[in-house]
């Protein structure tokens, strides 16, 4: 755990701005292929899949079939978003929507689709704190501070260019955690069940998976960040192409471990009684690779915006480091990971209005944007703890509702936006 770290303190000499951001717009194929599965098998995909899996076979399974077509979306549109990125000057999906929509002050932007995937991140600390509690004579808070120091501190001095770079290795490992709990289940076949028995969830929860968990892995900060950044955009194009197929199988390898499980049961001790003991040590090397490698993917893509400030590259790591403190006293609270899990997938479906304007470019509104996002975010969080099934489809529907709403009662160009865009450009 103490490699990439170590490997950030070397690699980080003589690095540039450009390089700490966004690995100066220069990922390679290899590097970009590691990225996404590093960025999509993390240990919210193992939690959902094995528990959604135990539940209900035909939720589990649709889930890693969707958001395995959504992979295969980004490949299709990474050329037109690496394009896209290049003519608006901006490195991820925050800063061009901040820039389409020439929104006032960027913080209102910010902050909902940071909140989001911060939620994503505080799962993957929880998860490393487990690991460490299970290994470590120590108290949980110990293992807190220990997984947010583990998870931040290479992240804060080697910045996107490192993430790149140690998603390679870490990928080698996740791929073959995977393959050796494939190899110890293959003869194994589950249990009595009925396919399509949805378990305590109804039918809605199936209609919100088809629709947004594929549009999930678009809208995800960090696929779109690979997209963006990647060398050329057949490289995006080729990455995806390459990386979907393989986080797939994964899912698929889960999907079969969560048939083979009680459901509720406790996650790390499935995947230990799925390979045999001297195997053990394995299955928690790979979910360390899977919750160190999520993490810097997630949290870099949203410090991408600050590359057009004047801001020296020892205030950006500290930056950095303050955010993931920040994570490290949220995940502190945190109780029901799966819940938290199922509320920051659920709200990504609110980004599709907005995002799909800013791609369109036609009736773009800053007050739409900021209204459309703030109020369907915190709507579908809390829909979340009423109603799970119709969460994601209630929530993308007032926020498009509410863009539609707002965008003609202040469209672009009113004085307001007038003003707002030229005071973002004199900053």
């Amino acid at each position: 755990m103490l490699g990439p770290l170590i490997y950030a303190f070397w690699r980080s000499r003589g690095g540039t701005r450009a390089d700490y951001i966004y690995n100066s717009g220069r990922t390679g194929l290899i590097a970009s292929v590691a990225g996404i599965i590093c960025g999509n098998i993390g240990i919210g995909t193992f939690v959902a899949l094995v528990l959604f899996s135990a539940a209900s076979p035909v939720i589990g399974l649709s889930l890693a079939l969707a958001y395995g077509a959504g992979l295969m979306i980004c490949a299709f549109v990474a050329p037109s978003v690496h394009r896209l990125s290049q003519e608006h000057g901006v490195r991820g999906l925050i800063d061009l929507i901040v820039i389409t929509h020439k929104v006032r002050h960027p913080l209102l932007i910010w902050g909902p689709v940071a909140f989001v995937f911060l939620l994503r991140a505080s799962v993957q600390l929880v998860a490393l704190a487990v690991i460490l509690a299970a290994i470590l004579p120590v108290s949980p808070m110990v293992t807190v501070v220990l997984a947010t120091f583990l998870a931040g501190a290479y992240t804060a001095v080697g910045g996107y260019r490192v993430a790149t770079e140690t998603d390679i290795p870490q990928a080698a490992v996740i791929l073959v955690g995977i393959g050796a709990l494939a190899l110890a289940n293959m003869e194994m076949l589950p249990g009595g069940f009925v396919f399509f028995d949805l378990g305590p969830y109804r039918f809605p929860i199936l209609i919100g998976i088809w629709l947004f968990i594929p549009a999930s892995a678009v809208l995800a900060v960090d696929n779109w960040q690979r997209m963006a950044t990647a060398r050329d955009p057949s490289v995006a194009r080729r990455a995806f192409l390459a990386g979907a197929p393989l986080c797939l199988a994964g899912y698929l390898v889960i999907v079969w471990l969560g048939l083979h499980s009680p459901p509720g049961g406790d996650v790390m001790q499935i995947l230990h009684a799925s390979v045999p003991p001297s195997w053990a040590w394995l299955v928690d090397l790979m979910l360390v690779a899977v919750v160190m490698s999520t993490m810097d993917t997630f949290v870099m893509p949203l410090m991408a915006g600050l590359e057009r400030t004047d801001l020296s590259l020892r205030r950006l790591q500290l930056m950095v480091a303050a955010l993931f403190t920040l994570l490290g006293l949220s995940a502190a609270l945190f109780a029901d990971i799966l819940n938290s899990i199922i509320s920051a997938f659920s709200s990504l479906a609110v980004f599709l209005p907005v995002v799909w304007a800013s791609v369109r470019g036609r009736r773009v509104s800053a007050p739409a944007a900021i209204v459309s996002l703030n109020a369907g975010i915190a709507v579908t969080i809390l829909l979340t703890t009423v109603d799970v099934n119709s969460a994601a489809l209630l929530g993308c529907l007032l926020s498009w509702l509410l863009y539609e709403a707002v965008s003609r009662l202040a469209p672009a160009g009113s004085v307001a936006t007038r003003k707002g865009a030229e005071r973002s450009a004199s900053v």
